[in-house]
């Protein structure tokens, strides 16, 4: 199963630019959605990825589990890769280490079982997807940064605030 990333409707070009830098880490697909229902898009991939935009940016990911029927929604802003290391870096691989720091451990399962069935978690991977505490800004719950060995590659995911709800048909 491919990693599968889309927008709401009519995206602005910064949450385009995200969608982007968020496939190229995670080995995924951006899917250009149009004027696609997004019900016609969960019917043929079960877990999808999907970005709401704040005011013309990048506001909410929502982690749609079609078969748990679960969301996972996640309130944030973000810094995109070009913002972080002046450059688009691909992960070609499709693999990533996910990693979990302080706080953040209450959260491992939770990210482990949406992202399990995509077959990209390896231990082995240069590539990391971390998940870190928040110690200087109390609006942030926590950060998801993703390296390349020790650089930090971007994009930068500052989560306000962490909804599971269940989805209703």
């Amino acid at each position: 199963m491919e990693v599968i990333i889309t927008t709401s409707r009519k995206p602005s070009q910064r949450t385009r630019s995200f969608v982007k830098d968020l496939a190229r880490v995670l080995g995924g697909k951006s899917l250009t959605r149009g004027k696609t229902p997004l019900k016609e898009i969960l019917s043929k991939y079960p877990k999808v990825i999907l970005v709401e935009e704040y005011r013309g940016n990048p506001g909410k990911l929502k982690l749609y589990d079609v078969r748990e029927e679960k969301l996972i929604l996640l309130f944030i802003s973000v810094k995109l890769q070009r913002e972080i290391c002046n450059k688009n870096v691909e992960n070609r691989e499709g693999k990533i280490k996910m990693e979990f720091y302080g706080d953040t451990v209450t959260y491992k399962d939770l990210f482990y079982n949406f992202f399990r069935d995509f077959n990209i978690i390896s231990q082995d991977s240069p590539f990391r997807m971390c998940f870190e505490e928040s110690s200087k800004d109390s609006e942030v719950l926590f950060y998801i940064q993703f390296y390349r060995g020790e650089e930090k590659i971007g994009p930068l995911i500052a989560v306000k605030d962490l909804k599971v709800l269940e989805i209703a048909d």
